[in-house]
């Protein structure tokens, strides 16, 4: 897996893209960093028990399957990868999308890679791959021109990087490779996300009409909010006007009503 850098000054510098993961892709990560260390006491236990196993979940109806296999992971290396890629993309999705949004899809991408699993495998399916998949497609939509170091070497568009991985999963799910991973439980993650991108890109102009802070009956924000306010125009200039939340945009929202009557009666002061 690659990761990304940013550019700083078009054509001269650049910054390598590790920073402070966001609240609850660094929640995920330590949860699934627990459980693996509990998992390492009674494997076979735990996979019987919280793995995807698609005979358990039709005949015993073990549908809490469909989540707790997210949180299982076969070995050190498979729970390193997946964390890795869940911090270089889910941070920066997190930060883009809000937490809401963020843990939605993730959960949404996860369970669908375990309905594929289970419609189409018989065996047992562990691990956050499916959804970080869906994180990967997501990153290669939402940001399709930023640059990955891939297998910390070769810069490639994220655009490019998922096509090229989406082409090889489904190859490998056609071919029925005996590999031991679960390929298409991560084109199923990378489907699911698709689905859920084109739903909330085809119904986002009535969502924001319908939440729109505009139209919202707001109180002043008070001086000591500026921090907030800060962050706020932080991430516009790094990520645009149309990466707020709605939480994001009521707190601008507010703070421009606050400063727009503080001048106002400056000025009014200033005309006496």
């Amino acid at each position: 897996m690659g990761y990304y850098y940013k550019k700083i000054v078009p054509g001269r510098h650049f910054r390598i893209g590790f920073g402070r993961p966001r609240r609850f892709v660094l929640g995920l990560i330590i949860v699934n960093t627990v459980i693996f260390l509990l998992e390492s006491f009674a494997p076979d236990t735990f996979i019987y028990l919280f793995g995807l196993v698609p005979p358990l979940i039709t005949q015993k109806l073990y549908i809490w399957q469909f989540v707790t296999y997210m949180f299982l992971h076969g070995s050190f290396w498979h729970l390193f990868f997946n964390m890795f890629a869940l911090y270089i993309f889910g941070t920066e999705l997190e930060t883009h999308w809000g937490a809401k949004k963020f843990l939605t899809y993730y959960f949404i991408t996860g369970i669908g890679s375990g309905l594929c699993a289970y419609f189409f495998t018989d065996v047992p399916t562990i691990g956050a791959s499916g959804a970080i998949y869906g994180l990967l497609l997501a990153y290669g939509m939402t940001f399709p021109n930023r640059l990955l170091l891939v297998f910390f070497v070769f810069p490639m568009k994220a655009k490019y990087f998922v096509i090229i991985f989406g082409i090889i999963e489904l190859f490998l799910s056609i071919q029925g490779t005996s590999d031991g991973i679960a390929h298409i439980a991560h084109l199923g993650g990378m489907l699911f996300g698709l689905l859920y991108l084109w739903l909330h890109n085809r119904n986002k102009k009535h969502y924001y009409s319908k939440n729109s802070p505009i139209d919202a009956d707001f109180t002043i924000i008070p001086p000591n909010d500026n921090k907030d306010v800060d962050e706020i125009l932080d991430k516009i200039l790094q990520y645009g006007i149309d990466s707020l939340t709605i939480d994001e945009r009521r707190k601008l929202t507010k703070a421009g009503k606050f400063f727009a009557k503080y001048y106002d009666n400056d000025n009014r002061k200033r005309k006496r």
